[in-house]
């Protein structure tokens, strides 16, 4: 398989798992708000697991380009490395609802 591919392929990889990540925790806020916050964690949990196999993937992405210092850069891994942002993001802020939903909840 050539690098080009080797790249979109991991690109690819990364956007699926932070996509699943998303879902996960956009399923853990849903938990939250119906009061559920075992079923809640649980999801959490889940997003966790995908998000970190886009980290992954994307960690070796970068200590390949490290190795062969070439620049791994295209339009899909730039898109990749949104979607991995993203997840991020979203877990931060959905965390931060969710504690406001246990304060109600035990209020």
């Amino acid at each position: 398989m050539c690098d080009v591919e080797k790249l979109s392929e991991v690109a690819m990889e990364m956007i699926s798992y932070a996509g699943m990540a998303k879902s996960c925790y956009l399923e853990a806020l849903s938990q939250a708000k119906k009061g559920d916050f075992d079923g809640c964690a649980a999801r959490l949990q889940d997003g966790d697991k995908n998000f970190i196999e886009a980290h992954h993937a994307h960690f070796d992405v970068l200590h390949q380009e490290v190795e062969t210092r070439e620049p791994q850069i295209s339009l899909l891994m730039t898109h990749a490395e949104d979607q991995l942002m993203g997840a991020e993001m979203m877990k931060t802020l959905i965390v931060e609802i969710i504690d406001l939903y246990k304060e109600k909840k035990n209020g």
